[in-house]
């Protein structure tokens, strides 16, 4: 056993940190040769005109956008030539218009469908490179109401998609088209569709100093346009129910301010609240379960 004085141990306490100390700046050194060294032999091989080593690229990213899918719409079948084209046109408008959708040139499908039921020829619409194939049909129902009944095949894969039936009332005829389109969209996008929407909005008429302010709905493509109310009040901010065919509104008139609820099918609309003058409502809307009806108070 060797016997060390404190003396000789912190000798050599301070030659090993010395040693660690000199070790390290060695590696830096040589660390940053190392950095170096490319980086001068980078720009002696670089061609003329480029870039110095180091400095930030400029990225420009062009053509950034989406094919749209070709899909094949034949006219629907039916009693009614006129309304059965008329759905069929919806239905391609809705898809246009969300720009992710390539309605194909009726006139150059191969096959004519005349049985929704039977399974198409699919070398028929490969060949008009359709990846989508909407086959349908509609009519009148024994109880007067519009039905429509519509299958969506995946042409490449040979097999159907979608199939389904939906009912309304003669003047909804173009709902039909935007259901249609709506099942499309989800079934082959995987993105719930849209089309069947309504926009309730406040239109304005009549001159600067004397503007006319009514209610007024419509579908989401800008068909169907209706007054709600007819313009005997000013009428601000009206909302949609999310569960009922709904909608809330405020109205305005000599100085005093209500709440209403109007049902969008029957048209009638009931007092929520009523305010004097000097106490200020604002915005009314409906919570997120569609049964209570929640809004500012402002006390002057």
């Amino acid at each position: 056993m060797v016997a060390m004085t404190s003396t000789a141990i912190r000798s050599r306490l301070v030659d090993a940190c010395a040693l660690r100390r000199c070790l390290m700046a060695m590696l830096a050194i040589g660390a940053g040769l190392a950095l170096i060294a490319p980086t001068a032999s980078a720009q002696q091989r670089a061609p003329a005109g480029a870039p110095p080593a180091g400095a930030v690229p400029d990225v420009v990213i062009s053509d950034a956008t989406m094919k749209p899918i070709p899909i094949a719409i034949p006219e629907l079948l039916g009693e009614d030539p006129k309304l059965a084209a008329d759905v069929a046109a919806v239905i391609a408008a809705d898809l246009k218009s969300s720009g992710r959708f390539e309605p194909l040139d009726r006139a150059s499908f191969l096959e004519k469908i005349r049985d929704m039921n039977a399974a198409p020829r699919f070398a028929d619409w490969r060949a008009v490179r359709a990846d989508g194939l909407v086959v349908g049909k509609v009519g009148r129902g024994p109880d007067g109401r519009l039905a429509a009944e519509f299958r969506l095949w995946d042409v490449a894969q040979a097999k159907q998609l979608a199939g389904q039936r939906f009912a309304t009332s003669p003047q909804n005829w173009r709902r039909i088209g935007h259901m249609i389109a709506d099942v499309i969209y989800e079934r082959m996008l995987g993105e719930k569709g849209y089309f069947d929407t309504r926009v309730v909005y406040v239109d304005e008429t009549g001159s600067k100093e004397k503007r006319t302010k009514r209610l007024a709905i419509m579908d989401q493509d800008g068909f169907n346009v209706r007054l709600l109310t007819q313009g005997q009040e000013l009428v601000l901010t009206p909302r949609f129910s999310p569960v009922a065919q709904e909608i809330t509104f405020m109205t305005y008139i000599k100085g005093q301010t209500r709440v209403y609820v109007m049902n969008l099918e029957t048209g009638q609309r009931d007092l929520v609240g009523e305010f004097p003058q000097g106490i200020n409502t604002f915005a009314p809307r409906f919570t997120p379960d569609g049964s209570r009806i929640v809004f500012s108070l402002e006390e002057n």
